[in-house]
């Protein structure tokens, strides 16, 4: 799970650290090479916008999560309307020049991958599958890496206090 803080407006904010960012933004950089997608965003569920890669200059990539964001909100009303137990996993937009393809990673984020109509969605398909599956194992495993790192400060400044108030008082 990653940590997440709920702000005044009760809306929640996600806390990514360093080596989770930048592990997010290797899997997209690679995701970008093997696809030749034009552009790649990754957001979480609110359409917060958390990296991006490809030629994202000529888009508006704030508004675009946000409305992909959106759009899995309302297919999943959708998918409870016709007796799915869970929402859609992925979301598929067909264009004359480009195509758009959404899929969850986990329940909290999502992947936004524009591509040209030229690339094949099957080898879209395959190669963000592995992405996917690359995004929810780097953001587990540096969650449980930063967890044991907190658990090893904690116990340092514990000891260190101890130390502390024991010298004080001899």
């Amino acid at each position: 799970m990653v940590q997440t803080r709920k702000l005044k407006d009760g809306s929640r904010q996600v806390i990514l650290n360093g080596n989770q960012y930048d592990a997010i933004t290797k899997i997209l950089s690679d995701l970008a090479t093997k696809t030749k997608a034009s552009a790649i965003l990754f957001a979480d569920m609110s359409g917060q916008l958390i990296s991006q890669r490809g030629h994202t200059e000529d888009m508006n990539t704030t508004v675009l999560s946000a409305l992909a964001a959106s759009d899995f909100a309302a297919t999943s009303e959708m998918a409870k309307l016709v007796g799915e137990e869970a929402k859609f996993k992925l979301l598929f937009h067909e264009g004359e020049k480009r195509n758009v393809y959404l899929s969850n990673v986990g329940e909290d984020f999502f992947l936004v991958v524009v591509f040209d109509v030229s690339v094949t969605l099957g080898l879209i398909r395959i190669y963000t599958k592995k992405a996917i599956e690359d995004l929810r194992n780097a953001l587990a495993e540096q969650e449980e890496e930063g967890q044991e790192s907190d658990q090893i400060i904690d116990d340092d400044f514990s000891t260190l206090l101890g130390n502390a108030l024991d010298d004080s008082f001899k």
